[in-house]
């Protein structure tokens, strides 16, 4: 217990040092973040848009990819049919597919939602197929003898011994959708972090980006905590 405690410090020491030497390298001093006429509700504002909307996306994502990767792992004519299309899309950078969006789209949350969502789908239904073809055979074959169906089967044994993994899986694509948020608030939206600090950068507000940068940091050390503490909690529950 004391020696996580003490890694905990530890580490906190080394991000507010990683911090100060990067106010440093910009000029700024304490006194500059201190004296910025940053609006705390405009900051709450912008917080809450960006938050629910990697949530949300990243929510959705998941379970879809969930369901389309069992479908990948249950048919294997799917799966050879769907595999090829979907390397060739995962591959390419979303941020590529930036101008196709908003000819798509226009501007505005739908190229947005769009760009994230690809982002974090292909990922997960990669996971998730890997997960579900990696269950040990003997409960899939006792299932079948006892006469359950394939969906009880999913339901009652495929799921929940992979829903851990799954869980954890939810944990590395909310924390990429909070960095690839940043990114794709800058198609046209006038709200959420990304779009203030692309304006900040254009104003040349040093010291408002420090500190977007700060509550963007341990945002996602919180919400990271928060997410192993469940996984943790289901584990424990299952063994």
């Amino acid at each position: 217990m004391y020696t996580l405690r003490l890694n905990r410090i530890i580490g906190g020491l080394l991000v507010i040092l990683l911090f100060i030497g990067l106010a440093c390298s910009l000029g700024i001093s304490l006194n500059d973040i201190l004296k910025s006429r940053l609006s705390l509700n405009l900051l709450l504002q912008d917080f809450i848009f960006s938050f629910l909307r990697v949530t949300i996306i990243a929510t959705f994502a998941w379970i879809t990819g969930i369901l389309v990767g069992y479908l990948l792992h249950f048919s294997q004519v799917i799966n050879d049919l769907l595999l090829p299309i979907i390397n060739f899309i995962r591959h390419i950078s979303p941020f590529a597919w930036l101008p196709f969006a908003i000819i798509w789209f226009g501007l505005g949350e739908l190229p947005l939602t769009f760009i994230m969502f690809i982002t974090l789908f292909f990922p997960t239904l990669i996971a998730a197929s890997a997960s579900f073809s990696n269950l040990p055979r003997e409960y899939l074959d006792e299932g079948h003898v006892l006469g359950a169906t394939q969906f009880q089967i999913f339901r009652h044994i495929e799921l929940p011994l992979t829903f851990t993994s799954l869980l954890n899986l939810f944990r590395i694509i909310w924390g990429l959708g909070w960095t690839v948020i940043i990114a794709a608030e800058m198609l046209g939206v006038n709200s959420g972090m990304g779009f203030r600090l692309l304006d900040f950068r254009y104003l040349l507000k040093y010291p408002e980006m420090l500190i977007y940068f700060i509550v963007m940091g341990f945002t996602g050390i919180i919400v990271d905590s928060i997410l192993k503490k469940i996984v943790k909690i289901y584990k424990n529950k299952i063994y």
